[in-house]
């Protein structure tokens, strides 16, 4: 698990359910992966998005990133 770099502790780990914003709306999906920018080292969180393709990615910086609330069972 990793914390992101902003003010609230929240720790992102692999298989969190997550959201995020982007300019086609909110989209959400499962953390695969955690891998740095080659360009400027920043943290990014590569989401396996729902209601796509099997192996769609996207790299989502960990700022962006919104934990889903887990469901009880």
């Amino acid at each position: 698990m990793l914390n992101t770099l902003t003010d609230s502790p929240r720790q992102i780990a692999l298989g969190d359910r997550v959201t995020f914003d982007t300019d086609e709306g909110y989209q959400a999906g499962t953390v695969n992966d955690l891998r740095r920018d080659v360009g400027n080292g920043e943290l990014h969180a590569w989401v396996e998005l729902d209601h796509q393709w099997p192996g769609m990615f996207r790299a989502v910086p960990l700022g962006a990133v919104q934990l889903l609330a887990a469901t009880a069972a």
